[in-house]
This record gives structure tokens, sequence and C-alpha cells, in this order.
């Protein structure tokens, strides 16, 4: 295996991160199931990348266009929950996530999206600050005994500090999210949601709001799939419509099993393993006790396809849930030494 881990993928892994998040909020603590994150995924890819390619808006001033707009959408596309749930709701917010492709690859579109082509935007270029000491870091990180060889060698280029820069500003705005996120759940509509999640008669009857707190929901999901998209593009280069197809809703909901739904470090764990696994596989040329044919094809969604398997069946919880228990089992804590 050849693998490397990149800036590149790590900037990826941010912005499903972020996607997964959202998803957290709308199936995780509302228990809601959408299966729609790719549509708002791509729309946040595309508006962004419309406003940098056709108006040279820099790629952060366009998330003050793409939250507001995904979560209105959001709201308005999460109506229909009100009057429906289960699996009716999830056939619908799939469908959602299917004609995407399709919707930007319309004629009339074509000034906008760039029809099957896709939009490009490879001509923005993210410049880091010179006050930032960069080469400093670099040096000081190839002095590392053994793992120096690892940070490269010498000062850094201008490309290298550009990738560091991006995977800085892309890492804040995760944060940022994840410190929203983590607020509005333990506020009081966080747990309105959670009520809802756990028995919805019961809400109710205690005085929630069903059809505020679910709109709610998925108005912030949908912005927080709108900022993985803006991140997702401005990594890339291009909004392509294969990108953002029902595939990718899919192998959101995969990563948010995965890592443990109703967690916000499940989110994490999530968009790691959706970001990395597939490339890691692909990148495996040999291993002894295989057959060399078996590693031909799409050996990345098999293992994540077997890997969500033996998650469910051992770990329905997710690796969060399977780490806390693992915790609770073999690190316990004596209070009489305290």
């Amino acid at each position: 295996n050849k693998y490397n881990l990149s800036l590149i993928r790590l900037d990826k892994a941010i912005a499903f991160t972020i996607a997964i998040l959202g998803l957290q909020v709308v199936v995780g603590y509302t228990g809601q199931i959408a299966l729609g994150q790719s549509f708002f995924f791509g729309t946040g890819a595309y508006l962004s990348a419309w406003l940098v390619a056709d108006h040279s808006w820099p790629f952060l001033m366009t998330l003050l266009v793409v939250i507001p707009s995904c979560f209105l959408i959001g709201m308005i596309l999460g109506l229909p929950a009100l009057r429906i749930r289960g699996l009716y709701l999830a056939l619908l917010t799939f469908g959602l996530a299917a004609v995407f492709p399709s919707i930007v690859k319309l004629d009339k579109l074509y000034t906008y999206t760039g029809g099957a082509g896709g939009k490009l935007t490879s001509n923005y270029k993210f410049f880091a600050p010179s006050w930032l000491p960069f080469d400093k870091v670099a040096e000081g990180l190839q002095k590392i005994p053994f793992l120096g060889g690892f940070f490269g060698d010498g000062p850094l280029s201008d490309r290298e500090e550009s990738r560091m820069w991006k995977f800085i500003l892309f890492s804040i705005i995760a944060a940022i999210c994840f410190w929203l996120v983590s607020n509005l759940i333990q506020s009081r509509p966080g747990r309105a949601m959670r009520a809802v999640r756990d028995n919805e008669t019961s809400a109710a009857t205690s005085g929630i709001n069903l059809a505020a707190t679910k709109t709610l929901s998925f108005g912030v999901a949908s912005a927080l799939g709108g900022v993985g998209g803006v991140i997702y593009v401005a990594e890339i280069g291009i909004a392509s419509p294969d990108d953002f197809s029902s595939l990718l809703a899919i192998y959101l909901i995969v990563g948010l099993v995965v890592g443990g739904v109703g967690t916000l470090s499940g989110a994490l764990i999530g968009g790691l393993v959706y970001a990395l696994i597939p490339d890691w596989a692909s990148s495996t040329q040999s291993i002894s006790f295989l057959p060399q044919r078996w590693l031909q094809g799409p050996t990345g969604s098999l293992i994540l396809g077997l890997l969500l398997i033996v998650l469910t069946l051992f770990l329905p919880g997710g690796i969060v849930a399977g780490w806390r228990k693992v915790k609770k089992r073999f690190l316990q804590i004596d209070s009489a030494t305290f």
C-alpha cells in the first residue's frame, strides 16, 4: 500500500464531517430519518462555485450566502416531515438527493452550474499570510528523530503553505460548527429535539412545538450540509454533478452510523472513515493472504459495507458507543482515591 495521508484528503474529511454533523442534528438528536444531505451539500458547493467563478467572491465570503440559503431551503423542504415520518420521510428526502444531479444539468441552469462539465473554481488561490511562521514550524518538525522525513526537506513552497493555510481555515470552520451544535443541543431547543426523538406524543403533551422543532432541525442540518459543500468545492476546485449523487447521501448515512448516531464525536469519526478508507483501499496493491484479483474494483465500498455490517451486529451504537463500553469496562475510576 502506497497510501499517503495528505492535507487534501484531510480537507475532504473536514467537509464530510460537517455534513455528517448536520445529519446528527436531524437524525441523531431529532429522530427524523432524512437521507437527502447530499442535496444541500451540493447546493452549498454550487452556490459557492457560482459566486467565486462568476462574481469573484472569496470562498469564505460565500458562506454568508450559502448558510442562510441552505437553512431556508432546508426548513421549506422539511415541512413534509410535519405530516409524514419513518420510511416515507426517508424516501422523500432520498428523492431530493436522487434528482439533484439532474437539476444542475438542466440547460436553463447551464450559465450558473456549467452543466455536465461542472463549475470550475480552480483559478481561485488561497494565499497564506506572510506573518504565519510556516517555515519555522516545518523546520522544527523536520528535526524530529525518525519522524522528520515525513515533513519534507527544507523550506516550504508557496503551494505547500497554501495547503496548510487552507487546512487551518477549514479546521477553524469545523471547530466553530461543532461548538455551535454543542451549544444548540444543550439549549432549550436542543432538549426539545431530543424529546421529539424519544417520544413525539410525550413531547407534544409537554408543550413542545413539534412543527417548529422539526423544521428548525432540518434547517440547521441543511445549513451544515451547505458549509460542508463549500469546503469540498474549495478543496477540489470544481463542482461536478457526479460528486453529489444519491450515492453520496448513502455514504454520509454510513459515516453517521459507523461513527455513532447521536454523538458529536461520531460525526468526526464518520467523516474520517468515509474520506480516508476508500482512498486507502484503492491504494492497496497486494495483501499476502488475498488473491490480487480481489483487490481490483471498488474495494473501498466493499470495506465500508463490511464495516457497517460488523458494527451493526456487534456495536449498534457505532465506534463511539463501542469505545465508551470498553472504557467503562476496563478503565474504572475508584472514587475513593480522590
